[in-house]
């Protein structure tokens, strides 16, 4: 799975930069402290929102120090498999705990810190509950575009606004986030599939979140208009805009639709929820509803940025598509950290950060840029220098291959690709 952050998350990385190896150590005490709070706010919800209990076992690790905690008592035997610099589901003697790294839960912001563990135990249940949108992500690129990060911000304005108005006013504001997310989908075809898996993935997390820690409609209200933007964002969307939707949409069906958590399924539109949930129609004349959010100046600030964003996507063409590179099948499961993500139109997207993958055909690990096509099917890395044997190395990565694969000259010269051995 991929890691995911509350935008709040983000920033704390970015400012705070990483701990010493004293402080990454899991200490016991702290630990329990966490996992108290989160018992305490699951318990409370009771099955409240998805008819189960959000209880489980947690584990909280430290892959520099290798320290770690646990809610619940350890299985005998080794342990699993930890996933790295992400969160996500283990099997461990035989039940599915959640395993989160401890630089991902701030010390000092309770709210948030408990938010991410309810996060984290929805996620544990996720799965076994139909909540899930699929085997594989959905790979939204068009919104690293001008049209669609500003039709995205739009829709995101609009909710806000949403959330912190009532009666005609919300109506109006609901009716105008819907009609922006129905133009960014008519710009980009496909978008709506794409858009919808990644909300019910993890924009139901973010949601639960939220809506387990309030402690009232008006808390929860609160929470998700705060995970929306405010101004301008400069950062990706790609991988990163339903921890803004998600909660916005999950809050708003609250007030307006309170049995829709009974009804949304793996297959869902949050949107069309809310949609049959108002019985006012998104707005028509979308021009119109852009200029009650600021349109004009939100579309200069994109502008700028999509010009510097260009000359970043030719370096990266020359590195990624016109360059060598190493090209491997992308199934398997692994880690991903999206800040900094840049996507290539028509080819796919750059991550830069933290990527792993465990694959049939053996194992990636890099932190300097890997290449996800846009269909999902491949992953590329630059290649500086002819590739042999099973252990293979290039700036910023390195990948290693199991039994019966090998790695092969591709058709562009200097490229080579990692295939099944014949």
């Amino acid at each position: 799975m991929r890691t995911r952050y509350y935008c709040k998350a983000l920033f704390l990385l970015l400012v705070f930069g990483a701990a010493t190896d004293a402080e990454a150590q899991v200490d016991p005490q702290l630990a329990r402290r966490y996992f108290d709070e989160a018992k305490k706010l699951c318990e409370r919800d009771a099955g409240r929102l998805w008819g189960v209990s959000l209880c489980g076992p947690l584990v909280i690790f430290d892959p520099a120090t290798g320290t770690r905690a646990t809610s619940h008592p350890e299985p005998p035997g080794p342990p699993p498999r930890f996933p790295g610099l992400a969160d996500g589901p283990v099997t461990w003697g035989g039940q599915v705990w959640f395993a989160a790294p401890l630089y991902m839960l701030p010390e000092k912001d309770a709210d948030l810190r408990q938010q991410l563990l309810l996060h984290a135990l929805f996620h544990r249940i996720q799965a076994e509950h139909g909540l899930f949108a699929g085997a594989s992500d959905g790979f939204n690129e068009h919104l690293d575009t001008f049209e669609g990060r500003v039709w995205m911000q739009l829709e995101w304005r609009a909710l806000r606004r949403a959330l912190q108005s009532t009666g005609s006013d919300q109506a109006e504001a609901i009716a105008d986030a819907l009609a922006f997310r129905r133009e960014r989908r008519r710009l980009f075809p496909g978008a709506a599939d794409n858009e919808r898996r990644d909300e019910i993935r993890e924009g139901l997390a973010t949601y639960t979140g939220i809506a387990a820690w309030a402690d009232s409609p008006a808390d929860a209200r609160r929470a998700a208009a705060s995970a929306l933007p405010v101004g301008e964002a400069p950062w990706s969307f790609v991988g990163n805009f339903e921890a803004a939707s998600g909660p916005a949409y999950g809050v708003l069906l609250d007030d307006l639709m309170s049995d829709w958590r009974r009804q949304v399924t793996g297959a869902s539109d949050l949107g069309d929820l809310l949609a049959s949930a108002t019985s006012r129609p998104p707005t028509a004349d979308v021009a119109a509803a852009a200029a009650r959010y600021d349109g004009a100046t939100l579309r200069t600030a994109e502008e700028a940025r999509d010009r510097a964003q260009q000359v970043r996507v030719a370096e990266l063409r020359r590195r990624f598509v016109d360059g060598p590179v190493l090209t491997m099948p992308a199934g398997g499961s692994g880690t991903s950290d999206t800040r900094g993500s840049v996507g290539i139109p028509g080819v796919g997207t750059v991550l830069f950060n933290n990527f792993t993958l465990s694959a049939q055909w053996g194992r990636l690990n890099a932190d300097s840029g890997v290449l996800r096509a846009a269909d999902g099917r491949t992953l590329a890395v630059p290649v500086t220098k002819p590739l042999e044997g099973t252990t293979l190395k290039g700036d910023g990565w390195i990948a290693t291959l199991n039994p019966g694969w090998v790695v092969r000259p591709a058709a562009r010269p200097g490229s080579f690709a990692i295939v099944r051995e014949r």
